[in-house]
């Protein structure tokens, strides 16, 4: 790859080591300005690479364009705030936090609750069925609750085009119980989502996947009737040719789709 060749010349020789050896720390894509009305498909990269050898070790930022076939390599920005392009996970974060909160409160019976963040990403719609993508309109997270001596894991998905965030896991509830089944009949989508997203960016078509977590999303009872639930979510590891990664997958029964998250680097 371009990328190796530009971050492997340039540590040698700064570093005066040629057995210089590398590390790829993060890697995410950059999205691109939506300004037309079509949703523009990324076609930047940035990574993170570690050069260690001789006692000596750097990082450096590098920027690929696949359309320029060219990478540059420079120094990692200090944290400034505006390193990392913010993407729809970040702006939708607080009212995932909000809702992860209230489900927790309401399960621990426990009002004074803490949260954090362990995962977040923004979902790629269009990415696994071969027509042009939309913009992106969701994002998927793993956020834990802690309260009164207790503690529990949500996955919670979000959507700009839906009022608040929904919440999936830990504690069994009614809706669960009446629909006990759905993760597992949205399960192979999921997994051949998490496949094909995974095969591409390890470069590897023999990977494998492995279902770590699978929760049913609980819809919100608003209307006096039972809303049976619609969507799913999921963490799938996928792992081949040395290499694995993690991927949040949501699913969505009325869409008939499934959709893998884009995790952002660093």
């Amino acid at each position: 790859m371009l990328v190796n060749i530009i971050y492997i010349m340039r540590s040698k020789h700064e570093l005066g080591c040629p057995a210089a050896t590398t590390d790829v720390i993060s890697k995410h894509a950059i999205e691109e300005p939506q300004t037309n009305g079509w949703y523009q498909f990324p076609k930047r990269a940035e990574y993170t690479i570690a050069v260690s050898g001789c006692g000596k070790r750097t990082t450096y930022l590098v920027a690929c364009n696949k359309f320029k076939s060219a990478c540059t390599a420079g120094p990692v920005p200090t944290s400034t705030g505006s390193a990392t392009p913010r993407q729809l996970a970040d702006e939708l974060q607080p009212d995932a936090v909000n809702a992860a909160q209230q489900r927790g409160a309401r399960d621990f019976a426990c009002p004074a609750t803490a949260t954090q963040v362990t995962r977040q990403e923004t979902i790629l719609e269009g990415q696994t069925t071969g027509w042009a993508g939309d913009a992106p309109h969701r994002a998927v997270y793993a956020v834990t609750v802690k309260g009164c001596g207790k503690q529990a894991g949500y996955l919670v998905e979000c959507d700009t085009g839906k009022k608040g965030c929904a919440t999936a896991g830990s504690q069994p509830s009614q809706a669960r119980s009446q629909a006990p089944q759905l993760a597992d009949e949205l399960q192979p989508g999921a997994v051949q989502a998490a496949q094909d997203r995974g095969s591409k960016e390890l470069e590897c078509p023999a990977a494998t996947t492995k279902v770590n977590r699978k929760e049913t999303v609980e819809e919100g009872q608003t209307t006096g009737w039972y809303d049976a639930p619609y969507r799913a979510l999921y963490t799938i590891t996928v792992a081949g040719c040395g290499k694995k990664t993690t991927y949040l997958v949501a699913c969505n029964k009325k869409e008939n789709r499934c959709a893998a998250g884009s995790p952002r680097g660093g």
